[in-house]
């Protein structure tokens, strides 16, 4: 791997772990100073809101500035918003945090992947963004379990930690990452026609956020109305984090191997099957097995998608493809919890699996259906 790539992945891992340590930790710092369930739960929609809006401004800044300012500087805001978070007395003020948050999380995620997108030569595209996934869900692994001790013992020492590991991250990439500027050329490629081009990944990211985030949102109700409880319900979720955990990487390898649309279409059908066996099978042992295959299949969608990216659109548009990449990410974040809710408040908790599944359809049609496969 070279210089700037090692620089990138180690300041996603140390974002990634100072994150962890805050990150799960922030309903319950909300609830100390009064926030209501739909206060926490409208501070979280304002935070991807936020993000989401961020990334529409993104491309154009990624292609003239570059991406390691604007990487430094989320950080930067990530470490003082973490900083400001234990000492916020209201709810209201932490509304403004967590929108100053959205802006830095947007600066992050968008600038790193286009980036790497743009550092690693085509062959090596996909396997360098699993190395990506596989870094930050490792990371993001590490820190709960510490985080949450020691809110217990401090409850500003997770917020401290995860800002330092923010300002660590800045002086790795200050000093490891030397970014060769992309010139900027005139070009035919507006950005409609971006757009049109890399639909399928902008698709594929859309899906995996829904997949991801109502899962995350809803899936302790689902395990509960079916008597899974206390550690039982704990395994639940370790499985789908794992299985998000060690598919990014061999996903990658396999996509510069043998393609990455045939990767996409593979994932596309095994996501839809998959979803489907939950209203099938209520057995403990299978949903275990299940959940974990969710998390496998959507762990190896996420960066093969935006590998494509790369084959897809020439380097100069590269930060304007990355951003709407982020920006259908943060739509399917939103929408996600959003429909999900209102279809389990019109039927019940057991149809949690039937937008999901819908979803997944939705990008394996349109994905089979398209014809476009040259690249840039």
């Amino acid at each position: 791997m070279s210089k700037p790539l090692i620089s990138i992945l180690i300041t996603v891992f140390l974002l990634a772990f100072g994150m962890s340590f805050a990150s799960p930790i922030v309903p319950l710092l909300l609830d100390s100073i009064g926030a209501s369930s739909a206060s926490i739960g409208q501070i979280q929609t304002t935070y991807f809101l936020t993000f989401t809006v961020t990334t529409l401004f993104l491309g154009g800044w990624i292609e003239r500035i570059g991406s390691k300012k604007i990487i430094i500087s989320g950080l930067l805001i990530s470490a003082l918003s973490f900083l400001l978070m234990p000492f916020t007395p209201t709810p209201t003020l932490f509304y403004l945090i967590r929108i100053f948050q959205g802006v830095g999380s947007a600066f992050l995620f968008a600038p790193t992947e286009a980036a790497i997108n743009t550092i690693s030569p085509p062959e090596k595209r996909a396997s360098n963004m699993g190395l990506y996934g596989l870094v930050f869900a490792v990371g993001f692994a590490l820190g709960p379990i510490a985080g949450a001790s020691l809110y217990t013992v401090t409850p500003a020492a997770p917020f401290t930690l995860a800002s330092f590991w923010c300002f660590v991250g800045i002086a790795v990439l200050y000093f490891g990452f030397n970014e060769t500027k992309i010139p900027i050329k005139k070009t035919q490629w507006g950005f409609v026609d971006i757009i049109s081009k890399i639909k399928i990944p902008l698709l594929a990211g859309a899906c995996y956020a829904v997949i991801e985030i109502a899962m995350s949102s809803f899936l302790a109700l689902y395990l509960d109305s079916l008597t899974i409880k206390g550690a039982s319900l704990g395994i639940v979720f370790t499985c789908f984090a794992v299985g998000g955990t060690i598919s990014p990487l061999p996903a990658g390898k396999i996509a510069d191997r043998m393609g990455k649309r045939p990767v996409l279409e593979v994932c596309g059908v095994l996501l839809v099957l998959i979803t489907a066996l939950f209203n099938v099978f209520q057995n403990y042992y299978i949903i275990c097995i299940l959940v974990f295959f969710i998390g496998f299949v959507a762990g190896a969608l996420y960066p093969v998608a935006l590998s494509l990216i790369g084959d897809l659109v020439p380097p100069e548009k590269i930060g304007t493809a990355n951003a709407s990449f982020s920006f259908f990410y943060g739509l399917g974040s939103i929408a996600g919890p959003f429909v999900t809710g209102w279809v389990l408040e019109i039927f019940t908790i057991t149809y949690l699996f039937y937008p999901m599944t819908a979803s997944a359809l939705i990008f394996l049609i349109i994905t089979l259906a398209d014809k476009t496969r040259k690249t840039a």
